[in-house]
């Protein structure tokens, strides 16, 4: 089943051609979107008022030029952090496909790095939620490797490509940002998708690894539905949805139970909730009114997020922030930061994170980081 409603069928053709090697590539469901140049726009979302601004700012260039411009790029996990977007004519699609070069190409994972302090910030966190500050909180840990100064030309372009052929299912992700970093990477769930005001978010909560040899699909659909941890898991994140859409949607359609949704890396709890914005809804609004959600923050929603700065010691940047586009029509994707990393010089730094709540155990989420850094590290095979 697809889980997009967009198709760019009649969709104008950028004002000049796109390079081969654009500063957005996003390719998601069936379709790959490049984009390159723009205008920079860096607002933080906490402020009401950026998000109709910088709308209003896409049609009136619109208008002015008389081509159709997109806006696109990365938005931080704090909400009160600068986002990195770019409005640009220069924008194109084209259906999803995997260069040949790519398949293949990528080998064994390397090993994730074992992390002591994870653990410890993971009991700090469940003696927490014993003691009911919040119910569930996301914890998330890095992790650094050096690539070294002859693969830094390549690495970018190799990552993307064996990204996008092993990881089918997610929204394939390379943003160049004006800090001269560059992101990279395969996100499972999608925040927004909007087409002619039809919506769609999929989020994902509970999981567990899957790995060679491991439980099939339908062991691990059993699995996670008898588990009361992980039910209780995913109705957080679900119930958080629909209460954040409900003021900006005509009609909301949300199964009672998720279903279960395969990465290359996990097993998860998905649930498909669909239905019709208001008209004046664009994609970017309704996914800024959605996040964070509880799968990447926690509940209740202030708490966690304090409880997260608390812990982690350090902002998380973009990681489990949004990466994705709009248009001024309002259609648009967005998709959160996940299964992925950040490029800077010759560091690659890999995040990943799991949701604690009771029942949780501290070796039980250092595993699961440890399996949601694979599908990075399944694409470095001659690069380090």
């Amino acid at each position: 089943m697809s889980l997009d409603t967009f198709a760019p069928g009649g969709s104008p053709a950028a004002a000049e051609p796109v390079r081969r090697d654009p500063d957005f590539t996003m390719t998601s469901g069936r379709w790959t979107l490049r984009a390159e140049g723009g205008e920079r726009a860096a607002p933080a979302f906490a402020d009401p008022d950026a998000a109709p601004e910088l709308l209003a700012n896409l049609r009136e260039r619109e208008r002015a030029t008389g081509r159709a411009h997109v806006l696109y790029g990365m938005i931080p996990f704090d909400l009160s952090e600068p986002a990195d977007l770019r409005v640009t004519d220069r924008a194109a699609w084209r259906p999803r496909s995997v260069e040949p070069a790519a398949l293949g190409s990528a080998g064994d994972p390397l090993p994730p790095e074992d992390s002591p302090a994870y653990r410890s910030i993971v009991a700090d966190a469940l003696e927490r939620i014993e003691a009911e500050e919040v119910q569930k909180v996301v914890l998330s840990r890095t992790m650094t490797l050096d690539l070294g100064p002859e693969h830094r030309a390549e690495a970018e372009r190799v990552i993307a490509e064996r990204l996008a052929a092993s990881s089918r299912r997610a929204d394939v992700f390379r943003v160049r940002l004006a800090d001269g970093a560059t992101w990279i990477g395969a996100s499972p769930e999608i925040i927004a998708d909007v087409s002619d005001s039809r919506f769609l978010t999929h989020p994902l909560a509970g999981s567990l690894p899957r790995v060679p040899g491991g439980l099939d699909a339908a062991q691990a659909a059993a699995r996670l539905a008898g588990s009361a941890k992980d039910l209780h898991e995913h109705r957080f994140v679900t119930r958080h949805i629909v209460q954040a859409l409900e003021p900006l949607a005509r009609e909301i359609s949300a199964p009672e139970e998720p279903e279960l949704f395969g990465t290359d890396a996990m097993w998860h709890l998905g649930t498909r909730i669909g239905g019709r914005l208001r008209p004046e809804v664009s994609a970017l609004e309704a996914a800024l009114a959605i996040h964070p959600t509880p799968a990447v923050g926690g509940a209740p929603t202030q708490p966690a997020l304090r409880m997260i700065r608390e812990l982690e010691g350090s902002s998380r940047g973009f990681y489990s922030g949004l990466v994705g586009w709009t248009d001024s029509s309002g259609n648009g994707r967005w998709s959160l930061v996940l299964r992925c990393a950040s490029l800077r010089g010759d560091a690659l730094t890999l995040y990943a994170g799991a949701g604690v709540v009771a029942g949780s155990t501290p070796s039980g989420e250092h595993a699961e980081t440890g399996a949601k850094f694979s599908t990075m590290l399944r694409t470095l095979e001659g690069l380090l």
